[in-house]
């Protein structure tokens, strides 16, 4: 039995966009401690290999301390093959790290845009694919059927897009998937993952991203375990599973705090919302108020910080509109009054924009007027 990790798209050293740098630089250091966890999965699994389908670092950010600590994982797991097929963030170029690197022994990298591939009889399996040289490819490699050797276990390592039709990062159809003739192709490039498809005889998926990076990787992030086992007849058994190596997840609510009166409302809200979605101390936590409130609420939001609700990062948008009485209001002499009073041909605009503009504007004058907090829009 043959037992690989498929993974990818890791991104090392790539910036995160959070607001807060020390734990922007936190999460730059837990992703480092991702790979680290596959390598130690890799070693205790007893895995024969890990294939790592493209954009494993940016190479425009990638430092030395962070190619030291990939080679140092490599060295860890002599026993482990690392195969890495370069993709658009980590190309092949003349200026990578993958050309001027010196990598251990068990690490075998694609460095043409020409298909390719790996012997390793030792355990029975070909590795085929090919490397990004350039940011962008325009065209799939495969382009006829794959003659490739039946008494081995044969893997497609590739970096490609099956999303866009005429995509510059290696666009890649079913059609070519099949036409590898491959048991098994290891996608990478899409982020989010997929499930293990079939094209032809040969089973396919993106791995997609071990760790989240931005509120655009909402979920959990993992990898692809594959094993297999060739059986008498030529057959070969698959089995395909997916763990978790992610530090932390990012995840996004939108909660409605119609009625809300207080902050401790709002905190609550979030709370409530929080248990039925099982999200934890572990999360990056976006989310975005909605609803009527009053415009005399003290809803302080800015002042909600991550410890209030327990996760380890917290951005909150308020998209609330003020709830008033429109006809105590029109009639009211005060300046409350006169307030709405200007501002009601903006209130009932065509414009839904300029409504919401309005209604911001009438929330934090009304809350002004009255001597309570406001909070900035």
């Amino acid at each position: 039995m043959v037992k690989i990790i498929h993974t990818g798209d890791i991104h090392l050293d790539a910036p995160f966009s959070l607001y807060d740098p020390r734990k922007a630089q936190a999460r730059k250091n837990e992703l480092r401690g991702v790979f680290s966890s596959i390598v130690v999965y890799a070693k205790t699994e007893k895995a024969d290999m890990v294939i790592i389908s493209g954009d494993f670092f940016d190479h425009g950010y990638v430092t030395k301390e962070t190619l030291a600590h990939i080679n140092e994982q490599f060295s860890s797991a002599p026993d482990c093959k690392f195969v890495i097929a370069p993709g658009n963030h980590d190309c092949a170029d003349a200026k990578s790290p993958y050309k001027k690197a010196v990598f251990p022994p068990n690490v075998y990298i694609f460095e043409s845009e020409e298909l390719s591939k790996f012997e390793f009889p030792d355990i029975g399996v070909d590795v085929y694919g090919w490397a990004f040289t350039s940011p962008q490819m325009d065209k799939c490699p495969i382009e006829h059927y794959v003659t490739v050797n039946p008494e081995r276990i044969n893997i497609l390592a590739c970096h490609g897009d099956m999303l866009v039709k005429n995509s510059h990062s290696c666009p890649i159809t079913t059609d070519d998937i099949a036409r590898s003739n491959c048991d098994y192709a290891a996608l990478g490039h899409i982020h989010a993952g997929t499930e293990v498809k079939r094209a032809g005889n040969t089973y396919y998926a993106y791995c997609g991203c071990p760790e989240g990076r931005s509120f655009d990787e909402c979920g959990t992030k993992g990898a692809i375990i594959c094993t297999f086992e060739r059986q008498s007849g030529g057959i070969i058994k698959t089995d395909f599973n997916y763990k978790r190596f992610c530090r932390r997840r990012y995840e996004k609510l939108s909660i409605d705090i119609t009625g809300a009166d207080g902050q401790s409302a709002v905190i609550n809200a979030i709370k409530a919302a929080m248990i039925k979605k099982n999200i934890g101390s572990d999360t990056l936590l976006r989310v975005t108020l909605t609803g009527a409130v009053s415009p005399e609420a003290q809803l302080c939001t800015e002042k909600i910080t991550e410890s209030d609700i327990g996760v380890f990062y917290l951005e909150l948008r308020d998209e609330t509109l003020p709830v008033f009485s429109s006809e105590a209001l029109k009639d009211d002499l005060s300046l409350k009054g006169a307030l709405f009073r200007e501002l009601l041909p903006k209130l009932e605009s065509d414009d839904p924009e300029v409504r919401k503009t309005a209604a911001e504007a009438l929330r934090y004058g009304l809350a002004a007027l009255s001597g309570s907090d406001v909070i900035d829009f």
